[in-house]
């Protein structure tokens, strides 16, 4: 992939970055139905939840061109505690690469290209969240050596309260 680009994301890129925010969901809906859905509403906010990322200086927002088509992209944020250790973290919030693109070193060259914005602002952790059930996410964060240490569960309040009769 030599003409592969890694590029920071600008704002005449939201319209491209809504539409891979939109495929990202509908593959993780495909992983695990039991995910929250995106709602229409959510859908037409998007737009400006992207320009508001864009635009936090906490947030980094990077694109995969290949001959001037995005195809990927990642998104980190670092979050800054007086409470816990270690203080300053990253997370990933957000990565995608287009499907006929995987396994081809993109979605590497994209973590490491935000790591140099988190190595910037001193990050001493990083964390990242991935749907159960999307295999090639769990498979590419743990060959990257991200290890699980929070679970997070859900059920449908009518369920939990039968249960509890």
């Amino acid at each position: 992939m030599d003409n592969l680009a890694i590029k920071s994301a600008a704002p005449s890129d939201v319209q491209r970055i809504v539409e891979l925010r939109l495929l990202a969901q509908e593959h993780m809906e495909k992983s695990n139905p039991l995910i929250w859905r995106i709602t229409e509403e959510g859908e037409r906010l998007l737009r400006q939840k992207v320009e508001n990322d864009l635009a936090n200086v906490n947030i980094h927002v990077l694109l995969a061109e290949l001959d001037g088509e995005v195809i990927g992209y990642i998104q980190g944020e670092v979050i800054c505690r007086s409470e816990y250790k270690p203080r300053i973290v990253g997370h990933v919030s957000l990565a995608y690469v287009m499907k006929r693109f995987r396994r081809k070193g993109i979605g590497s060259r994209l973590v490491k290209e935000l790591c140099r914005f988190f190595d910037s602002n001193r990050i001493e952790n990083l964390t990242v969240r991935y749907v159960i059930g999307n295999k090639e996410a769990e498979g590419f964060w743990k060959k990257l050596g991200f290890q699980s240490i929070i679970s997070t569960t859900s059920t449908q309040l009518k369920e939990l309260e039968f249960k509890l009769k």
